[in-house]
């Protein structure tokens, strides 16, 4: 059985080390896509800028020469932007600092798999909903310092859209249905989510006003609350970092569902048709566990059938009294046991004690004995 350990022990540890490796390669592509995608954004957006220099130059020299650029191809679609502007790069997930999970979990879903945890954090991702009010305090000069309600939020690429702000002519791609209707959009382009402050209005105890205030730091924490089904917000309480003054979450509208006769009755749903007994498991065990077990032949498996384990420690047993047998002839055995006669002896005798005349017969014994003579030194 321990050699079965050993091997096990071993498979699991090079499991282990491939699993790692794996996870390392996975991470190392992901951010090499957001790499590729960041990059590509980069590029248009800079081409952008340089043509409409180069294009505003030429028109400045030329004057009234200046060629007309709205025409042709470019007759619709002459002052728009690409489309890939509004499609920023998607951070990995294990980049992301926002909660995992949803309003309405009953239980938390943070940390590994099966903790159950609450999210905790500070800052502005899983705290900035819809519907919040924000500040923009870095990025292009026309919009710092402008205040705008959270239109939409994208977690997964770190960024939102603000109603009213950083608008643009977004280019719609070839091959849509839109296409043919319109070859462009309005819309607003994303802000990066730490480029936005939250705006709170909090009264000023000095003036007895109310008045907005730019958050700077935002702490996220409990208590936690269920939200209804498929709400927005998340379950954490959010709270100014410091000052320990919580903000309200923005309200919401519960989304509505409209029941149809071909649906099935809230009552049927959680009506219990199964009922278990104590003496009739429902399914076998074997074949359950077999089914939960990722592998039940895996080398690096962490456990192994009860029979399996039984005969495996029989046979540790059997070896070890294979061992233990000796080959011996009758004399070897006599000696044997005369050796074990005279160990037991000497125990009982350290155990008893000498007695007085054992000890007189042993010192004179001892003195009886010629002293051996002592070679001369050489000179």
């Amino acid at each position: 059985m321990q050699k079965v350990l050993r091997i096990n022990l071993l498979a699991r540890n090079q499991a282990l080390k491939s699993a790692r490796r794996k996870n390392l390669k996975e991470v190392k592509q992901e951010w090499r896509s957001h790499d590729q995608r960041r990059v590509a954004v980069d590029r248009t957006e800079r081409g952008m800028i340089k043509d409409e220099r180069r294009q505003r130059r030429e028109d400045w020299l030329a004057g009234p020469l200046a060629p007309k650029r709205d025409v042709g191809k470019q007759q619709e679609l002459f002052g728009t932007v690409s489309g890939l502007l509004a499609q920023g790069a998607t951070y990995p997930e294990r980049a992301r600092r926002g909660p995992k999970g949803n309003g309405w979990d009953p239980v938390g879903s943070e940390g590994l798999e099966g903790e159950n945890k609450e999210w905790e954090g500070v800052g502005n991702e899983g705290n900035i909903v819809e519907g919040d009010r924000v500040c923009v305090v870095y990025g292009k000069q026309e919009l710092l310092g402008k205040i705008g309600r959270v239109k939409s939020i994208n977690a997964d690429q770190r960024v939102l859209t603000v109603e009213g702000l950083n608008m643009a002519d977004i280019e719609i791609p070839e091959g849509t249905p839109q296409r043919e209707r319109r070859p462009f959009t309005s819309s607003e382009l994303p802000i990066p989510i730490d480029s936005v402050r939250l705006v709170y209005r909090l009264k000023d105890e000095e003036t007895g006003r109310d008045r907005d205030v730019i958050v700077k730091l935002i702490r996220g924490g409990a208590p936690y609350l269920q939200r209804e089904p498929y709400s927005p917000l998340p379950r954490h309480t959010r709270y100014i970092a410091g000052e320990d003054i919580e903000i309200p979450w923005p309200e919401v509208d519960a989304p509505t569902y409209q029941a149809f006769e071909s649906d099935t009755h809230r009552f049927d749903v959680e009506f219990q048709s199964f009922m278990p007994s104590l003496y009739d498991p429902p399914l076998p065990r074997s074949e359950i566990l077999d089914e939960l077990r990722d592998d039940k032949y895996a080398r690096d498996r962490e456990w192994h059938d009860d029979e399996y384990v039984r005969m495996k420690v029989l046979e540790d047993a059997r070896a070890a009294w294979y061992q233990q047998r000796k080959l011996q002839s009758p004399l070897e055995q006599l000696a044997e046991h005369k050796l074990k006669l005279a160990e037991k002896r000497a125990e009982e005798i350290k155990k008893r004690g000498l007695d007085e005349e054992t000890l007189r017969i042993i010192m004179e014994t001892a003195q009886s004995k010629a002293p051996r003579r002592q070679k001369p030194l050489a000179a």
